[in-house]
């Protein structure tokens, strides 16, 4: 079914997202800053996801749980407000950037609960 091969597609998706901001925190808290190339890639990649999210919001709220519906807007969320941090901290060298790593630690976590939520919810019920 359809559906069924776009969540999977976008579950995969914020996963790898979600990986890749962990990445790029991970990074920022050692070296205390980030480039501007790095913070803009990452920002229109969320950017990108978010627009497919909502390309498909119809066919989700059609055809999923309202639990499910829930954890794929939270995970929206999450991705706008982090690809939105990225679009802050350039404020006295133009090469470099300083984000805030508490906001993309809460948007970490809010996709972890979400995928594993997501995740939890189609596992084939066992006999």
């Amino acid at each position: 079914m359809i559906s069924d091969r776009v969540r999977h597609d976008l579950l995969k998706k914020t996963i790898i997202a979600k990986v890749d901001l962990m990445a790029y925190l991970q990074l920022r808290k050692a070296k205390g800053y980030m480039s501007v190339a790095e913070s803009h890639y990452l920002r229109d990649n969320l950017f990108d996801l978010c627009k497919e999210y909502r390309r498909h919001y119809a066919l989700l709220k059609q055809t999923q749980k309202s639990t499910e519906l829930a954890a794929f807007t939270q995970c929206l969320d999450a991705l706008s407000g982090a690809a939105v941090c990225l679009m802050t901290g350039q404020h006295d060298c133009p090469l470099y950037i300083t984000v805030d790593a508490e906001k993309l630690e809460r948007a970490i976590i809010t996709l972890q609960r979400c995928t594993h939520l997501l995740s939890d919810l189609r596992k084939p019920a066992e006999a």
